[in-house]
């Protein structure tokens, strides 16, 4: 028999389910529901993993392919922070958008389990070896691909890395596709034995992110740029623009330089704890992680600038960017000490001015590298008179 007690927390639990499915109920829609019939259904489905999965490749080809020239003709600017790159993207059925994806990635792009070249940008070092789309990687050196899934396609592009990290070239097999009405007559395939020899780029590898912010950013080691960005970056000048910004993040240790100042922060919070008894709550720490914040935005868009240029880019049409952005932050456009990031007024006329000293340099014949702080301004002394006031502000 069950006890009093335990009877009436019976009691109040159901009557607490109950009063909850009364009120679900209350809540609920009042008209039918649509019968969805499941084989419509699925066949939609297989629509929008088409879609999505050709909107994937083509926002990473248009990563890989605004990317490249601004590691590989801006390495100048990144210092030691060197690594070599061959401008081709590879892939297999399971590595696009994970296992849900393998059957699209199967039958609208012809993959497979063996590593296969899904992209090659026009002028790389990949492309002046002769490497297409849709080869198959059979030998890399002396080393053979194996095993399945992201752990084959891992393992191929640490291969490519490790054989040609000090810059030399490296003997890349691999099996090419023939048209369907020659494959009786060849087989599946031919065998092509190329020499790749890898361009030099900054050491930063550029990654699309799954986000729908408008946003990118730099760690130190790679940049990141989320697919919102991409949509947002209509032009690829505008998104050169904000890849060369995070670049010059890296490139000017600016992480590096935020986590010193943050530690040097937190030790003021520790000794304020300590020796004052006071909790700070890393106050000190969260000051000095933010200091020069502005001023490193200032730099990396002052540094990007130079990189973009010397990828070749347009860079008149680069401040146009910030205008752009105030229409998204409208926030933005009011200057305040309080902010991490310059206001978009001051960046845009900012780059306007590098873009007058870039073009002078580049008149001048001078090099396209960044004025540092107190160095004469050599291109200007290297122009006439005339054209001296006319760039002057």
């Amino acid at each position: 028999m069950m006890r009093p007690r335990a009877r009436n927390q019976y009691l109040l639990v159901a009557g607490v389910l109950l009063c909850s499915l009364s009120l679900l109920t209350a809540c609920a829609p009042t008209t039918q529901r649509v019968k969805v019939n499941s084989v419509a259904a699925e066949t939609e489905a297989r629509k929008q993993r088409q879609v999505a999965l050709q909107a994937y490749l083509e926002d990473q080809k248009r990563l890989l392919r605004v990317s490249y020239p601004l590691l590989t003709k801006g390495s100048d600017l990144c210092g030691d922070d060197i690594r070599y790159t061959t401008g081709m993207a590879l892939a297999n059925s399971t590595t696009l958008l994970g296992e849900q994806f393998k059957e699209t990635a199967e039958t609208d792009y012809q993959l497979t389990d063996a590593v296969q070249v899904v992209y090659v940008v026009s002028g790389s070092a990949a492309d002046k070896a002769g490497i297409r789309a849709g080869d198959v990687i059979s030998q890399i050196g002396m080393w053979s691909p194996s095993g399945t899934g992201a752990e084959s396609l891992k393992q191929a592009l640490n291969e490519i890395q490790k054989q040609t990290s000090n810059g030399q070239p490296v003997r890349l097999d691999v099996l090419r596709k023939v048209p369907a009405k020659t494959q009786a007559q060849q087989g599946q395939g031919l065998g092509q034995s190329l020499l790749l020899k890898p361009d030099r780029a900054c050491s930063y590898p550029v990654v699309l992110g799954n986000g729908d912010e408008v946003n990118a950013y730099a760690d130190g080691k790679q940049v990141i740029v989320q697919r919102g960005m991409m949509r947002f970056a209509t032009s690829d000048t505008e998104l050169g623009l904000v890849i060369s910004h995070e670049i010059a993040h890296n490139s000017m240790s600016h992480m590096r330089s935020k986590m010193t100042n943050y530690a040097l922060g937190s030790i003021l919070d520790i000794a304020a704890q300590i020796f004052l008894k006071i909790p700070t709550q890393g106050l000190f720490g969260s000051l000095g992680g933010n200091a020069y914040s502005q001023d490193f935005e200032a730099e990396a868009d002052y540094v990007g600038l130079y990189i973009l240029a010397q990828a070749g880019g347009n860079i008149e049409e680069a401040p146009q960017f910030w205008r752009r952005m105030a229409t998204l932050s409208p926030g933005a456009i009011q200057s305040s000490h309080m902010s991490t990031h310059p206001a978009t007024p001051e960046r845009f006329v900012a780059l306007e001015e590098t873009v007058k000293e870039i073009r002078a340099k580049q008149r001048a014949g001078l090099p396209l590298t960044p004025n540092l702080k107190n160095a004469p301004d050599l291109a200007a002394e290297k122009l006439p008179p005339a054209e001296k006031n006319a760039s002057s502000p």
